[in-house]
């Protein structure tokens, strides 16, 4: 479902949520007013006002603690690749001491795990459904600069040498993982039922005028119906329209061929 979901231009998606939503409230205030009688007192209004105000409030309270969810989450992945590309280019840094070819050697190997990750790992990520995410080239190319670090003498590597190899590694590992985390199913339920409940108590508050009431039921379920879309789009950063690019890593590949052989 959330692969199908993603596969679809944010655009699309979004007057398929919000559109739809507001289609379909609009149309059922308007039915609603047709088949029922007007309450005879004002009481009516207000009890299902002094509960619409409570229910109100909690799914308020609901949707902006998702919404900062998945921000901060979509923030995260977002640094967790600025690291990864900064952390590149730290190592070829260090690694400029090298003699050649070890230095050569370990230049091609990060250059070439930056293209790995950029034509086949981020087109992988880009499938939330898929359990497999790690591109074996760029795992590869890894273990090759370990490989390399090993094969030079002791003097040659200190432990701020090996230690950026490992901040490479450990920034991968977050990036990897930053894709894994997702709303729960229980919290999507929430939040369908909370805005199903909310608009309902919207619906059979009373009007006089027909259209007007249609019309505020209908704000209120675009801005709801809004929230949604927003969190759908970040939900997985490295999925649909509005996923993390991968200019850290272009830029990282840039540096790297600037450094003297």
């Amino acid at each position: 479902m959330e692969a199908f979901l993603y596969a679809i231009p944010s655009w699309l998606l979004f007057l398929l949520i919000v559109g739809g939503s507001v289609g379909l409230v609009w149309l059922a205030t308007v039915l609603l007013r047709r088949v029922t009688t007007a309450p005879k007192d004002d009481r009516h209004n207000e009890v299902v006002g002094f509960i619409f105000a409570t229910v109100g409030v909690l799914y308020a309270v609901l949707l902006a603690f998702t919404v900062i969810i998945v921000w901060e989450q979509y923030l995260g992945a977002e640094s967790a690749v600025s690291q990864e590309g900064t952390a590149l280019i730290t190592v070829a840094r260090t690694a400029s001491s090298f003699p050649e070819p070890e230095r050569g050697q370990v230049y091609d190997h990060l250059r070439a795990y930056a293209q790995f990750v950029i034509n086949e790992e981020w087109r992988t990520m880009d499938e939330p459904t898929l359990e497999q995410e790690e591109s074996a080239g760029a795992e590869a190319s890894i273990n090759s600069i370990w490989s390399t670090y090993r094969s030079l003498p002791p003097s040659q590597v200190d432990a701020y040498t090996t230690e950026s190899l490992d901040n490479l590694s450990t920034q991968r590992a977050l990036r990897l993982q930053s894709n894994a985390a997702a709303l729960p199913i229980a919290l999507w339920f929430g939040l369908v039922l909370g805005e199903l409940v909310t608009i309902s108590f919207c619906l059979i508050l009373h009007m006089e005028n027909v259209q007007l009431h249609a019309l505020v039921t209908a704000l209120l379920t675009a801005l709801i119906a809004t929230s949604i879309w927003m969190i759908v789009m970040i939900n997985h950063p490295f999925s649909g329209d509005l996923h993390v690019s991968t200019a850290a890593f272009e830029h990282a590949i840039h540096v790297i061929e600037s450094l003297p052989r």
